[in-house]
């Protein structure tokens, strides 16, 4: 399974197929909010998520959670978490509902690590005026004996990679 993330395009429509287009194998393509994009704009790119902070935003719930594979996973946009301050509160939510993989966005910086046995990811911004860094996101495949994250830019370049046998 191969699903493609991202977070805060804050209305930059012009990405997400570009990004799309290197993909071509994708099984979900999931927003994690702030695309300031109307919820058919995105559905007609088979595209579903989480709300965002921004008052624009299309009906979607602010939490998801799926289980891809036997991966028990988490989707927020951040916010509601106080994310910009850390991700202490997201880590006591996933250790509580026994989350293998949180995935947020907010802040604009990616984020890639694990702890205590959970991975949290932020893919960053795929915004070209909002982003601290290039704009950027994230693919997570799922193999039956592998997990593997990469954050790429919006080039193709990796920025940060995980790999986890399972």
């Amino acid at each position: 399974m191969k699903i493609l993330i991202f977070s805060d395009n804050h209305g930059e429509r012009e990405n997400i197929p570009r990004i799309i287009a290197k993909h071509s194998t994708l099984d979900r393509i999931i927003s994690l909010g702030d695309s300031e994009m109307k919820e058919r704009e995105l559905s007609d790119l088979n595209i579903f998520g989480v709300k965002g902070n921004f008052p624009f935003e299309p009906k979607f719930p602010y939490d998801l959670n799926f289980v891809y594979e036997g991966l028990n996973c988490f989707f927020t946009h951040g916010h509601l978490y106080s994310v910009k301050s850390g991700i202490t509160n997201l880590k006591e939510i996933a250790k509580t509902r026994n989350y293998d993989l949180v995935c947020f966005g907010h802040t604009h910086r990616t984020y890639l690590e694990e702890k205590e046995g959970i991975i949290f990811l932020n893919p960053g911004s795929l915004s070209t005026w909002r982003s601290n860094q290039n704009p950027t996101y994230a693919i997570l495949s799922l193999t039956d004996d592998k997990i593997e994250i990469t954050i790429y830019n919006i080039y193709g370049n990796i920025m940060n990679l995980y790999e986890k046998n399972r």
